[in-house]
């Protein structure tokens, strides 16, 4: 059994009101062997709210469960970030929440621990009618709309397919990009795209150290696998993305990390790299207990480790510090032009890596904008 068949999911619950969704229908059509049952009402269910302790036995069950229901508020909304951090200003939109991957540190651990049931929103036109009204409210705004928040943007596109509808809409729009944010390696609906995709998305890969991908990425496409989707869709005329994100401090991590950069640039063109992100391993007290329970044999909740400011777990800063301008440096010794930002860092982070912060994240849009066909200039 290939990795994407492992995580395939073997029940498939059906909303009634999004029985007759040409979403809905395409995916019983892509999973014949799955379990199909119909729900009258929209709630998870395998929801755990009254419980006074989550389920760790649920949610990995949740994992092989996909619920198809409609998405009844807002979808647009800008990125939460964290406070007294300087943010990167992205946009996200979320067609679904819960992802089959297992990565030790994911914050969806916690986030989704009562409601662990893997979710796709049906009622895609509406998604898009609202990213449309909002987008072209604004013609003189970038928006830059990232659809990994909540779910990885690529795990289902080989039986939802909805890069099909996401990635001609974003090239319909000219002031708006879309990122495509994953650990995956499907891409051959993006490949089939490149006539169609105009420059307008990014598609981005998170990536670690070799051994923290094998160790603690459970279930996800190796680094290997992810250079070589990365190097077809580049083919195919793409801009691509790389996320560092969380740096994990190691015994011998600045080889490990070095050799990532050089596995990535042997193949991928730098001047088609639209952004590199970096940030160090962060979680909130409660995924340290996700992590514990589900994980006991990880080492990423030890080290040298404190309660930041912002009521998340992170690295002593000289640690982080060390660690970001280590892949600050050797990113533009790569390439000097290379846009490069750190996400959920602080001010004092960026004046000892970069001499100072942008100004208040907006020269970051200016970093986006350089490398995009974006308000109507190629």
């Amino acid at each position: 059994m290939s990795r994407k068949q492992s995580i395939l999911p073997t029940k498939l619950i059906i909303a009634e009101e999004s029985r007759e969704d040409a979403l809905t229908k395409r995916i019983i059509a892509n999973l014949p062997d799955a379990e199909v049952s119909y729900v009258s009402e929209r709630v998870d269910p395998m929801l755990t709210a009254n419980s006074s302790e989550p389920s760790w036995k649920d949610f990995s069950q949740g994992k092989r469960t996909l619920f198809l229901r409609r998405h009844l508020g807002t979808w647009l909304k800008t990125c939460p970030g964290t406070s007294d951090h300087v943010c990167c200003n992205l946009w996200v939109v979320n067609p679904g929440e819960g992802c089959p991957f297992d990565c030790t540190y994911c914050y969806l651990q916690s986030y989704l621990s009562r409601n662990p049931t893997l979710k796709l929103y049906t009622n895609t036109s509406d998604m898009l009618a609202e990213i449309e009204k909002i987008v072209r409210a604004e013609p003189k705004r970038l928006f830059r709309i990232g659809t990994g928040e909540l779910i990885d943007s690529l795990v289902w596109d080989n039986i939802a397919g909805q890069t099909l509808e996401l990635v001609p809409f974003f090239a319909s729009l000219d002031n708006a990009v879309l990122e495509l944010k994953t650990k995956d390696n499907f891409v051959d609906n993006l490949v089939s795209l490149k006539y169609e995709h105009k420059d307008k998305t990014v598609v981005s890969w998170s990536v670690n150290a070799k051994s923290i991908t094998e160790k603690e990425e459970l279930n996800t496409a190796s680094l290997a696998e992810r250079i070589e989707a990365a190097a077809k869709v580049v083919e195919a005329g793409y801009r691509v993305g790389f996320h560092f994100d969380p740096l994990v401090y190691f015994d011998g991590w600045e080889d490990e990390y070095e050799q990532a950069l050089s596995d990535i640039f042997r193949v991928i063109d730098s001047r088609r790299v639209a952004w590199v992100s970096l940030s160090s391993l962060r979680y909130k007290p409660d995924l340290q207990q996700a992590m514990l329970h589900r994980f006991p044999n990880s080492k990423l909740p030890l080290g040298e480790q404190f309660l930041a400011e912002d009521k998340k777990i992170r690295y002593i800063q000289p640690i982080r510090i060390r660690m970001q301008k280590f892949m600050w440096e050797r990113l533009k010794e790569l390439n000097s032009e290379l846009p490069v930002y750190m996400c959920m860092e602080s001010s004092t982070a960026w004046r000892s890596i970069n001499g100072g912060p942008p100004a208040a994240g907006a020269e970051l849009s200016e970093v986006f904008a350089r490398r995009l066909p974006i308000l109507g200039q190629a």
